[in-house]
């Protein structure tokens, strides 16, 4: 078994057996900075615009603040799950144990294909801001240029590309608090002419939309939160999991709640809402109106490197949960094997030929594209969450039947078992919510007949593995 680990009772064997192969050479600052980095992206710097454009200042608070809590809610059942059995391959290598193959098998693929299109989105908003950057390049050459720049980073060893996406998540931190720190600025009138970009609490509609259009946007706000399970994909290549990984838990959750309460209020104060969009950072065009117009650029840099290395850490867990299928039986053999570095080479080929879908951006509108992607992927994120709070419950009622005492758990989820029943609630309400929005409804459509064909391959296959033996 691997250095770290001292679980020793038979279902955790059973699972960390399955998956044994990477190497353990992450840090507990590299998994946080990879959760982080994977998270704040595009959802915040671009599709924040979209939230307050439809929501309102109150209702986009009101809309992240729901989507925290979703996030919290999966997070703590998914924290109690990795540090008791630290593997990689997320949800898809406990639920193929505590539910059943079947469920294993959909969370796998739904869980490899909401990555995938996330890596596509997040190649898709890089697309957008570099149009407004530099309008005379096509979208084109900007998707293949920076897709060969991701697949390169990824042939780093786990460690290698660790410290990389360390340094690249620093930028992006260091990024968000100058922003807030210049946005206070122009709020308390000190940056640019503040009386005439901010308003006082008074002057601002908090709430200019109904509870029906504030449910609409909470898929698009818990898009921001997407990525934050990533902690669970960085788990199998973690130093000292148990250790490790239940700070780091409650580092991240925390960390992502302020930053994006303080970024919306902040935005609020200045960005009036209805000019707000998808065709342009909020973040840029609230330095736009300050004045402060090399700011604006470099913010859009910042954000096109935000957006590219979210997706390097959707490559990064798109790949380990391709590999994990191929370790379960659950995909080709040859995608569960690994390179002289332990990198998945195989799995990291197919997932990047699957990113390349970007390229259908250019050929429609690319904002209608992203807001279909992050609809498609919310909608697998929920499925996910769902049954990521129905593997901790599996997890915890069979932890105790063998015998062992919740006290020697390291990370313990809280209110056991209402959370986890609450969670699987909470997110089948916003699939059902999907359908009252037409632009996220088309993700319905197309989603929910692909998890139903990704079933029926489940059982084909099943039966023609009976007929064989």
């Amino acid at each position: 078994m691997d250095k770290g680990i001292s679980n020793s009772n038979n279902l955790d064997s059973k699972i960390l057996r399955k998956s044994e192969g990477l190497q353990r050479g992450m840090k507990g600052r590299h998994v946080t900075m990879i959760a982080v980095g994977g998270t704040i992206g595009t959802g915040l710097f671009l599709g924040s615009g979209y939230v307050l454009q439809n929501a309102g200042p109150g209702g986009s608070i009101l809309a992240y603040a729901a989507g925290g809590l979703l996030m919290y809610i999966m997070m703590v059942c998914l924290g109690e799950l990795v540090v008791a059995i630290p593997v990689s391959g997320s949800t898809q290598a406990y639920a193929n144990e505590l539910i059943s193959p079947a469920a294993g098998f959909l969370a796998g693929w739904i869980r490899w294909i909401a990555c995938a299109v996330t890596i596509t989105s997040q190649l898709v908003a890089s697309s957008i801001i570099m149009k407004n950057i530099l309008p005379s390049v096509p979208s084109v050459v900007w998707i293949i240029t920076f897709t060969l720049l991701l697949f390169f980073l990824n042939l780093f060893s786990a460690r290698g590309y660790g410290e990389v996406e360390f340094w690249f998540v620093s930028i992006k931190v260091i990024t968000i608090a100058i922003f807030i720190l210049v946005a206070v600025g122009i709020v308390l009138g000190f940056i640019g002419d503040g009386a005439k970009v901010t308003k006082s609490f008074n002057e601002i509609s908090w709430f200019t939309a109904d509870l029906k259009t504030v449910l609409m946007t909470i898929m698009t706000a818990s898009f921001a939160y997407g990525g934050v399970d990533l902690i669970a994909s960085a788990a199998g290549e973690s130093e000292d999991p148990e250790k490790n990984l239940p700070r780091v838990i409650y580092t991240v959750i925390f960390s992502l709640i302020i930053i994006y309460f303080i970024c919306l209020l902040l935005l609020s104060f200045i960005l009036p809402w209805e000019e707000a969009s998808l065709n342009m950072s909020p973040f840029a065009y609230v330095l736009r109106r300050a004045g402060l117009r090399s700011a604006e650029l470099i913010i859009n840099v910042v954000v096109v490197t935000s957006a590219l290395s979210s997706a390097n850490t959707f490559i990064f867990s798109c790949t380990r949960t391709l590999w994990s299928l191929g370790r379960h039986d659950q995909a080709f053999k040859f995608l569960g094997k690994v390179n002289s570095r332990k990198v998945p080479v195989n799995a990291l080929l197919i997932s990047m030929v699957f990113a390349i879908l970007a390229l259908l951006s250019s050929f429609i509108s690319s904002d209608v594209v992203y807001l279909f992607l992050i609809s498609s992927v919310g909608l697998g994120n929920m499925f996910l969450y769902g049954l990521t709070c129905l593997c901790q419950y599996k997890f915890r009622k069979k932890y105790i039947s063998e015998g062992n005492s919740i006290e020697s758990l390291k990370f313990k989820a809280p209110l056991y078992p209402v959370l986890p029943i609450c969670g699987v609630i909470l997110y089948s309400l916003i699939v059902i919510g999907m359908a009252l929005d037409p632009t996220q409804r088309i993700a319905l459509y197309t989603g929910l007949p692909t998890y139903l064909f990704l079933y029926i391959i489940y059982r084909f296959s099943k039966g023609r593995k009976r007929k064989i033996s």
